[in-house]
């Protein structure tokens, strides 16, 4: 038997190119740990409730064989031509809440009282949902890929008028027409709405991965290295 003495160093001892190796080591590992992505994917769902979409529960367990639920949020990315975000869920028109999402400021978050986009979105649907107070639509996930062009949606517009007309007049083709079209507007909407939680994971992804973040990450751990980078 042998004893073999190695000297190990704080991040902060190495020399940059041994820094930049260390770096690498802890993103490796950051890659493979979707921790980061729960905060993103939980305001997501509170915002989503504003806008009337219930996202779906997932059931999961822990390592320790608890059972637990997630946001039913499914992403890839974030450097391949088919990463992207999609959800799975119901909207109902009569759930959209403008003021409430005006309100919503999360710790550390101020996208929801000032993003446009979201605004926009949210507007859009009021839109629909003031025209059709019944309207709902079930979102489902589809394919290989986790971009929002792969979903399906089951839609309902309840209209009234439309209804009464009689079939195959002038109105009756206009309203059927109408319907169809505020249909494709609201799938639009529901889809650039998960574009939106993509953008929020993507910057969540780089501000994690940053070099100024990684190395107070591996200093708060207090991770040791040897000369060259190696973790220790």
């Amino acid at each position: 038997m042998r004893i073999k003495q190695t000297k190990v160093y704080q991040y902060d001892e190495l020399s940059d190119k041994a820094k930049e190796k260390a770096r690498d080591w802890y993103r490796e590992g950051n890659c493979e740990d979707s921790y980061w992505s729960e905060s993103v994917i939980d305001d997501a769902a509170t915002v989503a409730g504003f806008l009337g979409l219930d996202i779906n529960q997932e059931a999961y367990k822990t390592i320790g064989g608890e059972t637990r639920h997630k946001p039913a949020v499914y992403f890839s990315g974030f450097w391949s031509q088919g990463d992207g975000a999609c959800v799975e869920g119901t909207w109902r028109a009569s759930d959209v809440k403008v003021d409430k999402l005006k309100e919503h400021a999360p710790q550390d978050k101020e996208h929801a009282p000032q993003d446009k986009e979201l605004h926009r979105i949210v507007e859009g649907l009021a839109e629909i949902a003031r025209e059709y107070p019944d309207g709902y639509f079930k979102v489902t996930h589809r394919g290989h890929y986790s971009h929002s062009g792969c979903t399906a949606f089951d839609i309902e517009l309840p209209c009234e008028a439309f209804d009464e007309a009689e079939y195959d007049s002038p109105e009756h083709k206009r309203l059927d027409k109408k319907i169809s079209q505020d249909q494709d507007t609201l799938i639009k909407l529901a889809r650039d709405f998960m574009d939106w939680i993509y953008k929020q994971l993507e910057k969540e992804w780089d501000y994690q991965n940053s070099d100024a973040q990684v190395e107070e990450s591996i200093r708060c751990n207090e991770y040791e290295f040897l000369k060259d980078g190696t973790r220790a």
